[in-house]
């Protein structure tokens, strides 16, 4: 099994016009030709530039290759140079908290990512109407894959990428800069942290994007 400091998210794959996370405030570089890149503390967020309607589509580690039950992992042997690609957004995002992933069948799902050497850190349970729902965390180094699903399960449908979950540090200035594309601040699930939501769909984006003040103990 692999332990936080040697399973760490490196890379996702988009397949969405980057031109809608500029729009975002993303400051994204042409890398190659089709491909558009922006980096998040050392996360690689690469664009295809013939995008479908698919959005994040492959979660890139050091040591995960194949399909975990539905999700697309590939291994990234490229090491991020932050000083090849400006780090510094105009959105003032400066890290991925979490990518969020979903599930019909939560035992399942967790089952995969165990087998495949991804551990399990905390288990919360919560009520969506008089729906039982479950999170299971996970640490892809030093971000959190969140999987949301029933606490009992509800189909066979396959896990699926649902969207991230980001940090400013300076998320006043985030929400300003964003405008009407944000919804207003409000306070987070977790005590003590803010948070907004963009409008992606306005924006072309496929995925969902929430901007989050840093964990306190975090910093």
């Amino acid at each position: 099994m692999s332990n936080r400091s040697e399973m760490h998210l490196k890379s996702l794959k988009i397949s969405t016009s980057s031109a809608s996370w500029n729009s975002a405030g993303f400051h994204i570089t042409e890398v190659k030709p089709k491909i558009s890149a922006c980096v998040l503390n050392g996360v690689l967020l690469e664009f295809d530039n013939e995008p479908s309607e698919q959005g994040i589509y492959a979660i890139g580690t050091e040591s995960i290759d194949g399909d975990i039950d539905g999700l697309n992992f590939f291994i990234e042997s490229t090491e991020v140079k932050e000083t090849h690609l400006d780090s510094r957004h105009p959105n003032f995002v400066s890290r991925i908290d979490h990518l969020v992933v979903t599930t019909s069948d939560c035992d399942r799902t967790t089952k995969a990512f165990e087998e495949a050497g991804i551990e399990v850190r905390r288990v919360r349970n919560f009520s969506l109407g008089t729906t039982g729902m479950r999170q299971t965390f996970f640490w892809l180094g030093d971000v959190i894959l969140e999987l949301v699903g029933p606490e009992v399960k509800s189909d066979d449908e396959l896990t699926k990428i649902w969207g991230l979950a980001l940090i400013s540090e300076e998320i006043e200035k985030t929400v300003d800069f964003l405008g009407d594309f944000a919804t207003p601040l409000k306070p987070a699930v977790q005590p003590g942290r803010l948070i907004t939501t963009i409008k992606t769909k306005v924006l072309g984006i496929d995925d969902a994007l929430a901007i989050m003040t840093p964990h306190k103990n975090r910093g």
